[in-house]
């Protein structure tokens, strides 16, 4: 059941065709009955923060109004911080069994703070900087607020390599201009090098060494059609002015890039395939193979917009995003729920706690928390 059908009936807005559909899967079984009424009656304690009907409406006056080009994904944003707003969370299992409510052990000595905006700037003279909201840091070439590093713009000669390296730790994010003015969201535990000054009309080339970022590429037009070039673990996306996102953790068994606007090149090795909006690739580590597929461009991208965005995902994946969030350890005792898979809409303002809680209520898994280390049972 689409999730959208369920609050479109709590607010009455069901079209006819619609409420034939939530009619057959309300009463296919009394599970699906019962989640109803969760969701009704969670989602009646934040009714009055938005009016949903006119959300909607106008959400669907700009898909109407917008006849080219893939951007229905920017709409389709709208309506999740919509329904983020008025509810801190959704969790679905439709095919689980109710069953006794869980008790989370939770043993605190060390305090599981929410990620921030910070960062480690690494300079040409192998120097560091630690950049982190509050604190200033300027330079001739670079200045940062202390929640994004903005390079001056300007034209080095072919022969200058200097190049700077930002490391994003766990727990932290950050937002970084180029000096050829494209913008790139990091995401925790990721690391990017890239030059101080880009050469002139040489290709822009920098290295996303090992995380994840999202790029809104200034286009080669404004820069003499010089082409950008992202490089990590031997992939390489060849762009010409276009938007987004490169996801390459170590823990991760496969490199997958997302492409939402524009177009992009991804070359591995002697195979290449071109990507268009809405498709991502993706390279196995195991077998080196490159595939191509569909998918949720924002349910890949949310995390840029302060949200945490689970679409059937598995527990163990949903872990590694919460554990590179808030920088604590995960382990599972029961093996055998790794493999569980949810959908799920978090802000990423919440407390760890609150996110753990919510999983814990689905009666599926229960969690301790010793110290910094999550164990899921």
């Amino acid at each position: 059941m689409d999730f959208k059908l369920i609050l479109k009936k709590i607010n009455n807005i069901l079209t006819a065709e619609e409420n034939k559909i939530f009619e057959a899967w309300h009463s296919e079984s009394k599970v699906h009955r019962d989640y109803f009424n969760k969701v009704k009656n969670n989602y009646s304690k934040g009714i009055d923060i938005v009016d949903i009907q006119k959300g909607w409406a106008d959400v669907s006056i700009k898909i109407n109004k917008k006849k080219k080009g893939y951007l229905s994904y920017k709409y389709a944003a709208a309506v999740v911080l919509l329904f983020s707003t008025i509810l801190t969370w959704y969790w679905n299992t439709e095919n689980s069994e109710t069953t006794p409510t869980l008790e989370p052990t939770v043993v605190h000595k060390k305090q599981i703070h929410i990620g921030s905006d910070k960062a480690t700037l690494t300079l040409e003279d192998g120097s560091e900087i630690l950049l982190k909201k509050g604190e200033s840091f300027e330079t001739d070439k670079a200045s940062s607020n202390g929640e994004q590093l903005v390079y001056n713009k300007s034209r080095v000669p072919e022969k200058s390599t200097s190049k700077n390296i930002l490391t994003i730790p766990k727990g932290g994010q950050f937002f970084l201009v180029l000096n050829d003015g494209t913008k790139v969201w990091v995401n925790s535990g990721t690391q990017i090098k890239y030059p101080v000054a880009f050469t002139t009309d040489k290709t822009r080339e920098i290295e996303l060494v090992y995380g994840e970022a999202y790029f809104d590429v200034s286009p080669s037009t404004e820069h003499n059609g010089s082409h950008f070039i992202v490089k990590t673990e031997g992939q390489k996306i060849e762009v010409l002015g276009t938007e987004f996102n490169i996801k390459a953790y170590d823990d991760d068994d496969h490199i997958s890039t997302t492409l939402v606007e524009g177009k992009v090149l991804v070359k591995n090795g002697d195979d290449s395939k071109n990507l268009t909006p809405g498709h991502q690739s993706k390279i196995d580590r195991s077998t080196n193979k490159l595939v191509v597929s569909a998918v949720d461009v924002y349910n890949e991208i949310s995390w840029k917009d302060g949200l945490f965005s689970f679409k059937n995902q598995s527990l163990e994946d949903i872990m590694k995003v919460l554990s590179r969030w808030y920088n604590v350890d995960v382990a599972f005792e029961n093996k055998s729920i790794k493999k569980l898979t949810f959908n799920g809409i978090f802000r990423k303002n919440l407390k760890l706690d609150q996110i753990l809680k919510i999983i814990q209520n689905t009666n599926e898994v229960n969690y301790e928390i010793k110290e910094k280390t999550i164990t899921m049972k």
